[in-house]
């Protein structure tokens, strides 16, 4: 396996318009994006929006880094209890994807969020909502390198990390990174399935 050997520093604010549009990018072929937008060129036109609410929530209550110059990024999200966000926060972040992603992929997004709130761990964690590598940087060891960075802390910390892969593919890699499937899959109607995998601390 290629191992990346640049830079990987956490993003601040001022890289926040970069990082969505290198999940935007990054994301063009996932099978969970297709599906919550199905049209191509409205996928490519919303992503920037769309991932820029996420990168704002894991600045202001996680962490977001960032490989090299825009080679790809993660966010992250602790979890510290069963509990679930505030429901004003909530709305308010449904109400800003919409303005970006439009109505019929917000019915969409909601089937997919409803799926993995019910079966996300309520053990303390760390969660990765998004982790992206800029198509340019595909082979080159910037996902497990973004991956054992903060990996390497979460178990110096004891900390668990959990996931839902969007592929038997990244399952794989994720596998070979510690994290293990959960006895559950999530199945879209009609769609493509995410496969949640935990990871106890080495």
């Amino acid at each position: 396996m290629t191992q990346w050997q640049g830079e990987i520093r956490r993003a601040s604010a001022d890289d926040a318009t970069a990082v969505a549009a290198l999940l935007g990018e990054a994301f063009m072929a996932d099978p969970i994006s297709g599906w919550i937008f199905p049209d191509e060129r409205h996928r490519a036109a919303a992503h920037p929006a769309f991932f820029g609410e996420f990168v704002q929530l894991a600045l202001h209550g996680g962490e977001v880094w960032l490989a090299g110059d825009g080679a790809g990024a993660t966010l992250w999200l602790p979890v510290l209890d069963s509990g679930h966000d505030d429901d004003g926060e909530g709305a308010d972040l449904y109400r800003a994807l919409e303005a970006g992603a439009g109505a019929e992929a917000m019915k969409r997004f909601a089937v997919l969020d409803e799926l993995m709130t019910a079966n996300h761990p309520g053990e303390p964690h760390w969660y990765l909502p998004f982790i992206g590598v800029h198509p340019d940087h595909h082979g080159t060891g910037v996902g497990s390198a973004l991956l054992g960075h903060q990996l390497t802390r979460l178990d110096a910390e004891g900390h668990p990390a959990y996931l839902e892969a969007s592929s038997l593919r990244n399952a794989a890699l994720y596998e070979r990174l510690g994290f293990r499937r959960r006895p559950v899959t999530l199945d879209l109607p009609d769609g493509p399935s995410l496969y949640p995998m935990w990871r106890d601390p080495a």
